[in-house]
């Protein structure tokens, strides 16, 4: 206290560079890349990460792992992660909360949400100037490429908030810009995959045979024996191409994670369905 209030400036930048300097020591093997993988598989997955950072250690409980399909398969693409975050859970996490202090506090604070939303969409709109943009975000700057693409010029005259954001700083913009994309697809990704769930849960709901077999060995939709015997499954599968790719890249997770919808189906079914009255016998 009596250093601080003495010289707070002071006191304040000899603590920035202790921070630096802690980030140095910091293990070696963990690198920025990985921390701004895991930070944005966070970012799109908030109730896994408000877990993680509760409690660390639940990285290394394999059936919490299980529970969150979307986390098993990210640590399986991402080894050199999950060998960092297993090895030391709450280094880790430390490391990525600060990462990603950091990576929000170098965002214009005046940017909006609504901003970077509007101009990722009308770049979603028009490739060819997203991917020049994105390459060299000075040409927002450029009156002569501006003209030369007559919708740009347009969408910037029609959005002067925007404008006055990517003009003042184009490649801190830019980055935004593609912070924000990467979690708009990760939730797009995510509400798609939940889609697919739901969808073969409710075959799986309807064919109990079925799901019982491939409960006990998943593995079975990769055999075409199986597949052969069951002309409803591979008619089903046939029919929806984007469940059987995701069903054949990982089927142990995704027939589990299928089977919640599958009970889900059964019970709705239970209850609305009306019993039957047997005619032989007397009304009381």
């Amino acid at each position: 206290r009596e250093e601080v209030t003495e010289n707070p400036n002071a006191f304040m930048r000899q603590e920035a560079r202790y921070d630096r300097r802690e980030d140095a020591n910091r293990d070696g093997d963990t690198t920025r890349r990985e921390l701004g993988s895991f930070d944005q598989f966070l970012d799109g997955h908030r109730e896994i990460g408000e877990q993680l950072r509760k409690d660390p250690s639940l990285i290394k409980n394999d059936q919490f792992v299980k529970n969150h399909p979307a986390l098993q398969t990210y640590l399986q693409q991402h080894p050199e992660v999950r060998e960092e975050i297993r090895e030391n859970p709450n280094t880790f996490m430390q490391q990525e909360a600060r990462h990603d202090r950091r990576e929000n506090s170098m965002g214009d604070r005046d940017t909006t949400r609504r901003e970077l939303g509007s101009f990722d969409q009308f770049l979603d709109g028009h490739r060819e100037i997203a991917e020049q943009l994105r390459k060299d975000p000075s040409l927002v700057k450029n009156d002569q490429f501006v003209k030369n693409h007559p919708a740009l010029q347009t969408y910037l005259q029609q959005h002067p908030e925007v404008r006055e954001e990517v003009k003042e700083n184009p490649n801190a913009f830019m980055q935004q810009e593609a912070r924000y994309d990467r979690r708009e697809n990760t939730m797009v990704r995510d509400t798609t995959t939940h889609g697919q769930f739901a969808s073969f849960g409710e075959f799986l709901g309807g064919h109990s045979n079925i799901s019982q077999q491939l409960a006990k060995d998943p593995s079975l939709v990769k055999n075409q024996e199986y597949l052969a015997n069951h002309p409803e499954l591979q008619e089903y599968l046939n029919a929806h191409p984007d469940v059987r790719q995701q069903l054949m890249a990982n089927p142990q997770n995704f027939v589990k994670s299928s089977q919640q919808f599958s009970n889900t189906s059964n019970s709705s079914r239970a209850a609305t369905t009306t019993p039957q009255t047997d005619p032989t016998k007397p009304k009381p």
